[in-house]
């Protein structure tokens, strides 16, 4: 016998009485606890596939505290999103869970003594009869043959029914006592397969997990049950799909049983590659299994029900499912990867149909109630079935295969595109068709039983030559590709020539397949051979690096879209209802239509479609509202870059035309790196530039253990990086000043603002972030173009994490348009259209449209719709030429890297513009020496005349300017846009390497009437300091005079740039000295001066300060100030008399990033702030443009703060006056 030290009780005040009438839905889940030191019997079934623990575990049920009320809320007290009344009756569930179900109660629970009963106790044969005459199959047909016979021989020699009793009973007593052996010697059978060593196999045992279950499952089921109701039914009292005359649909009764589902056997398959795993699993569920019960446990036993209840026509109808067992045998296929979450792929294959059984009435429980499975064949036939639609789909050798990562990310598109390049079939042997006079063949392709493409017709050729680029959504790589040849015959359905199968499991480890043939088959005999190319291109997703490191994908023109209709709202007048459907075009084709759904309110449709995007800038939906006759009852046309953005801010509806109503539709993007070109990096014209000019954090969280952060701030749009300032070193409140401009698509663009933290060794970490909402910048003019707007007002937006809020940043917003221009594309294009427009015409006029079928009168005015869609685009945009466009000094400046070559492989190009320290724009990992892949960026450039463009190879992404590299280029950005405009022009970069970059630019003017000095060149360069002299100081001496002499400091700084020489005994000194600093923001940098005395023997006198905002000073002339000193006490400290001169040229703010010294280190190194740095530009004053990338070195570097394990960033005292 088995035994266990288990010992199940109930658990003081928690066990409380369920009621038998409760009706409320409330579960209460059961407790188990242990108590060491008792035993108990405990057998099992092996030929029942029941475990050693699972009998009495899963039977001894306690009850646990009730769940909470607000746990079992009542369905009626749920609303459907979208919608502000449900329409259908709400139910409440009468019994969930296995407890309501079996009327469990208290003097239920199962106590130690309950489970020490012996399932065998002796019976009187037990003691008499030897051990060879009963306990075996033989013995029961013998007993059943004796038992019959003599109850033949009483009937036949008619005697009364008295010995016929005395036969049953002795039957009964012999069977009993034989069958109660029977099993024992099962149980012992099992002990010793338990106990016997096994000889080896595949096969592994999960016995710990099935016993967990068998432990946990009662308690785990009512909380279990409880959800799946409470879902189910608000989902069926909100669902419109469900046929109107059911007026309520709810779930009554439900309880998964006292029983969990089991895991039998595991087999690991070896020799696989080092990425896959290969298993079988055998997975069963027999709650209804009642072997070696005792009477107590019996009363605990519940098993699986569900009771759905449907009211309608008046009456209440119930169905009730019971008595579910299935066994089913899968393989499973995982296929491993490094990023999270670690799995890419998931084939899941049942081995054979599962064998399932159930008792379905249709009538619940009642008298009435009738078992449709009872209807002879009806079980048999449904199992034929289920292998008949379930072979194509589960069984061998198909399989249905999970993306984890796409199923992690929630967006549920197709795993990638495949191109598929047809070149021609060679020798179609074909019969000869009475039907059809010529040879007319052309292809489609089928996926999951769906024609996906299909090429063009090529008229009479038995050796067709298509030379044809096919685009297909792969949803996974177990569905094979079906290739069909088909011959078009006119006025009847053409005829299948021949079929081919192939493969699409070869694309996951080759992408590209050159030069296949393959053979098309009729009647398993070739009749063709087709020649054909493809290639496989994947989604891509943002990955994980194994050093940590995030790569982005870039912005790409081209990928896979989804758009879903999920509902309309406000298309009726109110108390009228309408049946309504929604036609949905990509460009001027249909490509997908709605179900009809009728409704007073909201219409839930949640139709969607998928397709290959090969130029998002111009893909455009329309989508049709129509009414059961067909009648157009409100429209709207949006282009996919808009309904994107819509979805990533959550903007969802939009306002239909001709009509009150609104349309709640997603769009779910993906980029694939299609090879088309220069098309897959097309840049999408904006339509303006958001400045944000970030003022300063506030209460930002401390992520150092040791030391205070460095934050800085990132912007991106729609989560694409654009743009960071400059990190402030160890500070919780920085003051930042400085701005970043993103240009943006449309008004409905997000952008975000994320606070960072540098690290030295790692990745820099995320303080927190917030997306900024500007709904009242982008305003129209009466002519339908966006107008300036410039906000003053301070915004706050809070840093939210997932741990909550970390701080407050201050910025400031504002919107400048840019000049609504046609690029060279779309020059090009509106050519074609005028030109197409024209041949349209001409045919128009050509043909009888009386005479036209439907088709053709149809196709053309989808071509006239498209065109005039097209025409309508561009006429609010001018055209202007090179010249034209460089007379405007500011814009958007649009960098395409179309090809190129560099040093090694894995590395980054980076861009960076005027005084920027920090790229603005860098490139993907780039893989090999070749760039396969281009991409783009933009930059809003505030002077042409003076910009400078800088172009960097590095090896790593997040490197600044002053960062080593393995190669650059500098030029002016005029010129860049002279060269690189009208056609892509190569630079060359040099260095310890060399490297070359395609590159091509476009230029969008930004129409400002004014931009901000801080922004401009004169804001940077080089400050001359003439300290003249100073008037009526503070004595500070006895003699009544003062020995001073004056200390510089930019900003808050704690160590002086500069110090004068000490003028002894006078109030009235006179210096006439000068200096000079590199200043990088003039309008918001200021001076702090600082007036000391000199002693000799004592510690140096502040007798006064100073502050010189140096906004005040004149970046293109000298300026003379008096600037008043404030004494220790508030009192009047006399006049200093200064005089500036400003250089401005683009200076460069940034120090090499610290490398990371040790673990323990932390940031205890740090580099001081450079008062001189790269300098990039040419003085305004000179008036030309001198290019330069010198290394300016005045100033402090590597600094050494406190002590390698003190602050995080180490900072200097300040000097001591002695």
């Amino acid at each position: 016998m088995v035994e266990q030290d288990t010992q199940l009780h109930a658990n003081g005040d928690a066990v409380k009485k369920s009621a038998t009438n409760n009706t409320t839905g409330t579960a209460v889940n059961p407790t188990l606890s242990r108590t060491p030191g008792k035993k108990h019997t405990n057998e099992t079934l092996a030929s029942k596939g029941i475990s050693k623990e699972s009998l009495s575990t899963s039977l001894s049920l306690t009850p646990a505290p009730p769940v909470p009320e607000n746990s079992s809320k009542s369905v009626a007290d749920t609303q459907n999103i979208g919608s502000e009344e449900v329409t259908r009756e709400a139910k409440e569930a009468s019994y969930v869970g296995w407890k309501q179900i079996g009327n469990w109660e208290e003097k239920d629970t199962l106590t130690a003594q309950d489970e020490l009963l012996d399932l065998n106790r002796e019976t009187l044969l037990d003691n008499v009869l030897p051990e060879s005459l009963y306990g075996d199959w033989y013995h029961a047909v013998g007993i059943f043959f004796i038992g019959g016979f003599l109850s033949f021989v009483l009937g036949y020699f008619k005697f009364s029914m008295a010995p016929v009793f005395f036969v049953m009973l002795i039957t009964c007593i012999l069977y009993r006592t034989s069958s109660k052996k029977y099993r024992a010697s099962i149980r012992e059978l099992v002990q010793k397969e338990f106990t016997v060593q096994k000889i080896e196999n595949d096969y592994e045992s999960l016995e710990w997990l099935n016993s967990f279950l068998d432990k946990y499952w009662p308690i785990l089921e009512p909380s279990v049950s409880q959800m799946i109701v409470q879902q189910v039914n608000q989902t069926l009292a909100t669902n419109s799909s469900i046929p109107a005359f059911i007026k309520a649909i709810w779930i009554d009764q439900f309880t998964l049983g006292v029983k969990p589902p089991r895991i039998d056997i595991v087999k690991t398959f070896q020799n696989t590659d080092s990425d896959v795993v290969v298993m079988d699993w055998g997975i069963s569920f027999t709650p209804h299994d009642l072997s070696d019960m005792n009477a107590k446990q019996m009363r605990n036993y519940v098993n699986q029900k569900v009771v759905l209840k449907m009211k309608m026509f008046g009456f209440t109808f119930p169905v009730s499912v019971s008595e579910i067992a299935l066994k089913a045998h899968a393989r499973l296929r995982f296929k491993l990867m490094t990023p999270f979450p670690h799995i890419e792929t998931v084939n899941i294959q049942l081995l054979d149909v599962p064998d399932i059984d159930l008792v379905s009435c249709i009538f619940g429980d009642s008298i009435f109630n009738w078992e449709i499975f009872s209807i002879p064949g009806l079980l048999g036939f449904v199992k034929k079935m289920a292998k008949k639609y379930m072979g194509p789909v589960l069984l061998p050798p198909f399989s249905i295969q999970l993306n984890i990562p796409q199923l992690v990310s929630g967006s549920a598109l197709s795993i990638g595109v495949l191109e598929v390049r047809v070149k021609n079939i060679k020798d179609i042997k074909s019969s000869s068709d009475i039907m059809s006079e010529t040879l007319d063949p052309y292809l489609t392709f089928e996926s999951n039983g769906k024609v996906v493409a299909k090429t063009k017709v090529v008229k009479n050729s038995s050796s067709p030559v298509f030379n044809e680029v096919l685009h297909i959504l792969v949803g996974s790589y177990t569905d094979p590709l079906s290739i069909t040849l088909y011959d078009q015959r006119d006025k009847i359905k053409d005829k299948i020539l021949g079929r081919a199968e192939y493969n699409l499991n070869s694309f996951h480890d080759n992408n590209s397949q050159k030069g296949l043939s393959t053979m098309i088959l009729r009647n398993s005999k070739p009749i063709a051979t087709m020649n054909f190319d493809m290639q496989f291109f994947p989604t891509l997703e943002k990955k994980k690096l194994p050093d940590g490191t995030i790569e982005d994908f870039p912005d790409l023109n081209t990928g896979l879209a989804k758009v879903v209709v999920e509902e309309g709202r406000g298309l009726c007048e109110v108390g009228k209802k309408l049946n309504a459907y929604v036609e949905i075009y990509l460009g001027s084709e249909l490509v997908a239509t709605t179900g009809k759904v009728e409704s007073a309110d909201t219409f839930q449709w949640n139709a969607e479609h998928e397709a290959v995007i090969s130029d998002r800038r111009k893909t455009r939906y329309r989508f049709l509202v129509k009414n059961s006759d067909g009648e157009t009852i409100a429209s709207t046309v949006q282009s996919l870059n808009d309904l994107y953005d819509r979805s990533e801010i959550d903007k969802k509806y939009i306002p239909l035309k001709d009509s009150q109503g609104e349309l709640k539709i997603s769009l779910y993007w993906k980029p694939v790196a299609l090879d088309l070109g220069s098309k897959t990096i097309a840049y999408t014209p904006p339509i303006g530039v958001v400045r944000l000019f970030i003022n300063k954090g506030q209460d930002l969280k401390n992520l150092e253990a040791i030391g205070k952060i460095d934050p800085y701030v990132v912007i991106a749009v729609n989560g694409i990086p654009k743009g960071r300032i400059d990190e402030k070193l160890n500070t919780l409140n920085p003051i930042w000043n400085q701005s970043i401009y993103v240009a943006v698509t449309s008004p409905n663009q997000k952008i975000t603002m994320d606070c960072m933290d540098i690290e030295s060794g790692s990745e820099d970490r995320s303080v927190g972030s917030f997306d900024v909402r500007l709904p009242n910048l982008f305003q129209k003019s009466a002519d339908d173009r966006y107008i300036e707007c410039v906000d003053d007002e301070p915004k706050t937006g809070r840093l939210v994490s997932k741990k909550g809020i970390r701080g407050s940043i201050t910025y400031y917003a504002s919107f400048y348009p840019t000049v609504p221009v046609l690029t060279l594309e779309e020059v090009n294009d509106l050519t074609n259209i005028t030109k197409k427009q024209a041949l349209l015409k001409e045919k128009a006029d050509l043909y009888d449209k009386k005479k036209m079928s439907k088709e053709e009168l149809a196709k053309m005015e989808r071509e006239e719709r498209e065109l005039k869609e097209l025409s309508e685009l561009y006429s609010n945009k001018m055209k202007l030429d090179l010249d034209e466009l460089l007379q405007y000094n500011s814009g958007v400046l649009a960098v395409s890297v179309l090809d190129g070559e560099l040093p090694q492989p894995n590395l980054f190009v980076q861009a960076f513009f005027d005084s920027n320290g920090h790229s603005r724009f860098t490139s993907p990992r780039i893989s090999s020496r070749t760039i396969k892949t281009g991409w783009t960026g933009d930059v809003m450039i505030k002077e042409l005349e003076w910009s400078v463009t800088t172009f960097r190879v590095v090896k790593n992404k997040s490197s600044n300017r002053a960062a080593d590299c393995a190669c650059e280029v500098s030029l002016p950005t005029v010129q860049l846009v002279k060269n690189c405009y009208k056609k892509p022009s190569i630079l060359s970069l040099t260095g310890s390497g060399s490297a070359k970059l395609m590159v091509q630019i476009s230029w969008f003017p930004v129409s400002a009437s004014k931009l901000p000095q801080s922004d401009l060149i004169t804001n940077s360069g080089d400050l001359t300091i003439n300290v003249l002299n100073a008037e009526n100081l503070i004595s500070a001496d006895s003699n009544g005079f003062s020995d001073p002499y004056l200390k510089f400091y930019l900003n808050e700084g704690e160590n002086n740039f500069f110090k004068t020489s000490t003028q002894k005994k006078t109030l009235n000194p006179v210096w006439n000295e000068s200096t000079q600093i590199q200043i990088n923001n003039r309008v918001n940098d200021y001076l702090n001066i600082k007036v000391w005395d000199w002693d000799a023997a004592n510690t140096n006198d502040l007798i006064g300060k100073a502050v010189v905002p140096l906004s005040k000073v004149d970046p293109e002339k000298d300026t003379t100030l008096d600037v008043p000193v404030v004494g220790p006490s508030g009192e009047d400290g006399g006049v200093l008399h200064l005089s500036f001169s400003f250089t401005p040229r683009y200076t460069i703010s940034v120090n090499k990033r610290e490398t990371k010294i040790s673990e323990n280190s932390g940031k205890g190194i740090s580099s001081g702030v450079k008062a001189g740095s790269s300098v990039v530009g040419a003085g305004v004053k000179a008036g030309t443009t001198v290019v330069g990338a010198g290394l300016g070195t005045v100033g402090k570097v590597g600094k050494i703060g406190k002590g390698l394990f003190s602050k995080k960033k180490g900072e200097a005292k300040p000097d001591s006056e002695k």
